[in-house]
């Protein structure tokens, strides 16, 4: 395919339909699904999705694609290509939807966050960095365990589908990847979550009532009635704290706001 990949948009595209098949098999998907893809780039993933019968709503940013993608995907009455970015897109006109993404790296974070939190999507499968991976599936206690595990698994169940090697993809990334699965769970949301996360999580090294206290412009004596309100040590570093502990320190907070 003569195309000429920008940088800027984080573009490296899989053409080995086979090793999309292998990474799309473990998802189940049905023929009643309806799938958002984002990134859909030259198409071959979305004619992956295709195959299944299943609605395919296949969103990509770069216009460039759009003479590409109709003669990939021409043959396909299920699939329907939306141009435009999806950080800016409505959602809520798909009904229930699974979401399968290959995306620049730069913008994985911000996207996890927006389909976790939309409520009629129910699963979201993504390729990543690698590091970005064990992050998102990273256990309480362990070096990599930080803001984004926490979020993400107070949301959803998290697990590492398939490792991709960059040798998968045109150009070649610098990194390794992986596709990962994140199954959301049926929890409340609330979006000062990642806010309080991000801010303890800056003092990682810090005492929690340390850290705490500077998410709370200073005010050590109210970081310190949060903690005993949510019967957790003062003393214990972030990464100790459990995802369900930090949702509980996030409503305390916003109860002394009230």
């Amino acid at each position: 395919m003569e195309f000429n990949y920008k940088k800027s948009l984080g573009q490296n595209f899989i053409y080995d339909q086979n090793f999309l098949r292998s990474m799309v098999g473990k998802l189940a998907i049905k023929p009643t699904d309806t799938v958002v893809e984002v990134g859909a780039g030259a198409g071959t993933l979305t004619r992956v999705l295709a195959e299944y019968d299943c609605q395919v709503r296949a969103i990509e940013i770069d216009q460039r694609l759009i003479p590409i993608l109709q003669k990939n995907l021409a043959s396909f009455a299920n699939v329907q290509l939306v141009f435009g970015d999806a950080l800016q897109h409505d959602f809520a006109q798909y009904g229930q939807f699974r979401l399968i993404a290959n995306v620049p790296y730069y913008i994985t974070t911000p996207l996890l966050l927006k389909f976790l939190t939309l409520p009629n999507c129910t699963d979201v499968n993504i390729l990543v960095a690698d590091e970005v991976a064990k992050r998102i599936v990273a256990p309480v206690g362990s070096a990599e365990y930080g803001a984004l595990s926490v979020t993400c698994q107070w949301l959803a169940d998290c697990t590492i589908v398939k490792s991709v090697p960059r040798r998968m993809f045109t150009p070649q990334p610098k990194v390794d990847s992986a596709f990962v699965c994140l199954i959301k769970k049926d929890v409340p949301t609330d979006p000062r979550l990642n806010q309080v996360v991000k801010g303890i999580f800056a003092g990682r090294r810090k005492t929690m009532l340390n850290a705490l206290t500077a998410v709370l412009h200073g005010d050590k004596i109210l970081a310190g009635k949060v903690l005993t309100q949510a019967q957790i040590d003062p003393s214990l570093r972030p990464e100790q704290l459990s995802p369900t502990n930090y949702w509980q320190i996030t409503q305390i907070i916003g109860n002394f706001d009230k």
